[in-house]
């Protein structure tokens, strides 16, 4: 692909208002992502209705700025108070707050916000290189071999789910039903509409979105009965040394290798690649000792890796239409609701909108970095927020937001459903994700599921016949079964050290 190509969206930055939109995008991201219970899926959701009627480009400058400053913004509460803002920020509170506790919070601040910065800013660059040479693969691609990504892409999404890979694959199973609703995408015959008009397009998954993350949320916030304010920390040398940041850069390096791969794992995520890299630095960092003990080594490898995922999983989500992770099923969503269908299509047809995708990610990369060094200070009273304020709030968000799609009541009715539906899933600790997913890839897995059936008529051997499809077809299963196996190779292994424990005592 020539260079040329990546240049083509620089035209829309001729708009003063594509730098707008990304410097408010990454602003609100990091005031979210900070706010304690407030996840970057959460902020996404609630915001994308108010993007509908913008240009799509201009739109998504918007999204990928809160997506970055909300990834990032998770990590000042887990800092300053050890209480991770997204889930992406847990390891980071490991010895983030320790080095709070020494009065050293400023110092941790701005080791997170280089780190996350240098992991932005190279998975940015993996992007550039790797989604379009996966696209041009990807357009290769017939019915059957969708038919197995969509399916890697629940199957992963129901394994790494909290409680038990049943409950997950339940969830799954929902969101694909939920995605049936409407007119057969083949025969066009209206299906589960029960005589409502709205429904003949589908239930939208935008009023859903924000109903399991954002609605769904608030109603825990509330349940909890907590709204104490959090006393705030006074904060110095914010920005990091030459000689720390030049210490740490293979740490840094070696986090955002990690987390940009396993961000491309669809499903996978920030929390996930920020515990890795975590748990590879206390296995071959040089200070891995003093881990746990506040060390800005500690803050420097998760941080750098739960925002190399950021990068990382726009790469399925673009190139094959599988998103990466929760929050990129929400942003799936958002190109979905401008008209715009992500997939390899979309770099034959599009490729001035995926330019310009790959600039405002790398601008919003520069912003978070900026934002992050000089309003460290102010970020750090966000905290302080009473909850009784902040929660009507964003509850008035999620309604307007639903209502401002369509301007339809039925939508605030699905917000609301959705909303009490999550919260008593959450209740229960099922996850609202692969819902989610299972809607936005429901009716991709059922087109193309039918029409090869009917290309092939009706022979099921067509999706093992295909060298691609069974390949997915064989990551499905090693996923599905691979953890039970493990599982039963572990209690194996402890049963055989247990009996060699009792010889050795007699």
């Amino acid at each position: 692909m020539s260079f040329d190509l990546y240049l083509e969206g620089l035209s829309y930055f001729a708009n003063p208002i594509m730098f707008i939109a990304s410097f408010l995008g990454v602003l609100v991201g990091i005031v979210f992502g900070a706010l304690p219970g407030l996840t970057a899926t959460m902020t996404i959701a609630v915001f994308i209705p108010f993007t509908f009627g913008l240009d799509p480009v201009i739109s998504f400058a918007f999204l990928l700025g809160l997506y970055t400053g909300a990834v990032y913004g998770g990590s000042i509460s887990a800092i300053l108070i050890n209480i991770p803002g997204t889930p992406s920020a847990i390891a980071t509170s490991l010895d983030g707050y320790p080095l709070c506790q020494k009065g050293r919070a400023g110092e941790a601040i701005g080791i997170s916000t280089v780190s996350s910065a240098f992991g932005g800013f190279f998975s940015v660059l993996v992007l550039c290189v790797a989604a379009p040479l996966i696209a041009n693969v990807a357009l290769k691609f017939s019915a059957e071999e969708y038919v197995g990504i969509t399916l890697i892409g629940l199957s992963i999404i129901a394994v790494i789910s909290p409680g038990s890979i049943v409950k997950g694959l339940i969830g799954g199973i929902l969101g694909l039903v939920l995605g049936t609703v409407g007119l057969d995408p083949i025969t066009g015959f209206p299906r589960m509409i029960f005589g409502r008009a709205e429904l003949l397009d589908g239930i939208d998954s935008i009023p859903v979105m924000i109903g399991v993350y954002g609605l769904a949320e608030m109603f825990s916030q509330i349940s909890k009965n907590d709204f104490k304010t959090v006393v705030s920390q006074k904060l110095s040398k914010v920005i990091p040394s030459g000689k720390d940041i030049k210490r740490l850069m293979p740490t840094i390096f070696r986090s955002s290798v990690i987390g940009t791969l396993i961000g491309a794992i669809p499903a996978a995520g920030g929390s996930i690649a920020s515990l890795v890299a975590y748990g590879q630095e206390k296995r071959f960092g040089k200070r891995r000792h003093l881990l746990g003990t506040g060390i800005i080594d500690g803050v420097a490898a998760p941080e750098a890796a739960n925002n190399a995922s950021t990068g990382g999983a726009l790469i399925p989500m673009m190139t094959l239409g599988i998103p990466g992770d929760p929050m990129t099923a929400v942003l799936m969503g958002g190109l979905i609701i401008q008209g715009l269908r992500p997939g390899p299509i979309l770099f034959q047809q599009q490729m001035p909108f995926v330019s310009s995708i790959f600039i405002s990610l790398l601008l919003s990369v520069v912003f978070m970095l900026v934002i992050g060094l000089a309003g460290a200070r102010i970020f750090s009273r966000l905290i302080t927020i009473r909850k009784n304020y902040l929660i009507p709030a964003i509850l008035v968000f999620c309604l307007v937001g639903s209502y401002a799609i369509n301007n339809s009541l039925f939508d605030v009715g699905v917000l609301i459903i959705a909303g009490i539906v999550g919260f008593l899933l959450k209740q229960v600790n099922f996850s609202v994700a692969p819902i989610i997913l299972g809607m936005i890839l429901g009716p991709l897995f059922e087109t193309n599921l039918r029409r090869s059936l009917m290309l092939s008529g009706g022979d099921w051997s067509t999706f093992v016949t295909r060298p691609f499809s069974l390949a997915f077809l064989i990551i499905v299963v090693l996923v599905l079964v691979g953890p039970l196996l493990l599982q039963l190779v572990r209690k194996q292994k402890t049963a055989c050290e247990d009996e060699e424990d009792e010889n050795g005592g007699v």
